[in-house]
């Protein structure tokens, strides 16, 4: 079977790898940009984003959308969130109505407060649509870490499709949960801010497992106010990616919060990081803004936004989160 992967970053290269795995499986990766082409192809590796990780010979690259795409069963779109659109347009010139399209880009998008699938939706109207979402960052599955994956879709048939071909020493499931798993793929960024947050104030561990007991809820009830289901909560997908990101350095939201916990502004933590910006900001102001249309409130999102945008303050967080 063909997989196109479209995308040459880190996720996509870890996605291809894992893909590859499967011999009966012809990968190809797709290339937007000239130079990081040429890199990626002399090399067989974006020293970039994942230096040392060698992409299999056996996988082809080119810059040729339509020749990446042509008899591909199953697309991946493995490009960050503020490009979903831009390639969806691309994508959707050549698309073909049974082919599966995959997403594995996490975020709203501003101004529209549109999830991903949405967008690649819009754009071709392929009514196979996946999102693929599970504790995993890049470096650790391109070097064959073991985890576990959600395939949500509104078409089960197609998940099921995926998962066959993507489960080669993972552990897969599918749902039928795709908002579900698009507001959980979000919104855990914006709450490895409000964790890494707690670490920069050096609060105690017993006080952060408070204060994430309170976040889970969180998680939840914003799941359920956005049209997904409650129980995507216990899945890979949901708490899974969530802690992961929640308690980890290797997670750049997780690494921003400490630098505000430190009592940095939001520039001075962009500057030290050498950002621009990082993932829970955008996703803050998008869901706090469908928060806001749907009459909703979350108390951990006000709270952050406050901290964020008011300079209110950092005390008592466990109470006024609080259960």
């Amino acid at each position: 079977m063909k997989i196109a992967i479209l995308g040459v970053g880190a996720y996509a290269i870890a996605l291809a790898k894992v893909f590859n795995k499967n011999k009966d499986n012809k990968v190809m990766m797709w290339a937007k940009f000239k130079e990081e082409a040429n890199v990626v192809m002399s090399k067989r590796e974006n020293p970039g984003v994942l230096p040392g990780v060698k992409i299999p010979d056996d996988i082809e690259i080119t810059m040729n959308l339509a020749s990446c795409m042509e008899d591909a069963k199953i697309v991946i779109l493995a490009v960050p969130a503020v490009a979903v659109r831009q390639v969806s347009d691309e994508v959707a010139v050549y698309a073909k109505k049974d082919q599966i399209l995959c997403v594995v880009s996490k975020g709203i998008e501003p101004k529209t407060n549109m999830f991903m699938s949405e967008i690649l939706y819009e754009a071709t109207q392929n009514e196979n649509i996946c999102m693929i979402s599970g504790p995993s960052f890049a470096v650790e599955i391109a070097n064959d870490s073991k985890t576990g994956f959600n395939i949500a879709s509104n078409n089960l048939k197609a998940a099921q499709i995926v998962k066959e071909q993507f489960e080669n020493g993972l552990v897969v499931t599918v749902c039928d949960d795709i908002i579900g798993v698009q507001v959980a793929a979000s919104i855990k960024n914006v709450f490895a801010i409000f964790m890494g947050m707690l670490t920069g104030m050096d609060m105690k561990d017993s006080y952060k497992a408070s204060c994430l007991a309170c976040l889970v809820r969180d998680l939840g009830d914003t799941i359920v106010a956005l049209g997904g289901k409650r129980d995507t909560i216990f899945t890979f997908a949901g708490l899974g990616d969530m802690l992961l990101t929640c308690m980890s350095s290797k997670s750049r939201n997780f690494t921003f919060g400490t630098y505000i916990g430190k009592g940095y502004t939001m520039q001075e933590a962009f500057e030290i990081m050498s950002v621009k910006t990082v993932e829970g900001i955008f996703t803050l102001s998008t869901i706090t803004d469908l928060m806001d249309k749907k009459k909703f409130r979350i108390k951990s999102l006000d709270v952050l936004y406050g901290i964020l945008y008011n300079n209110d303050s950092k005390d008592n967080l466990l109470d006024k989160i609080r259960m």
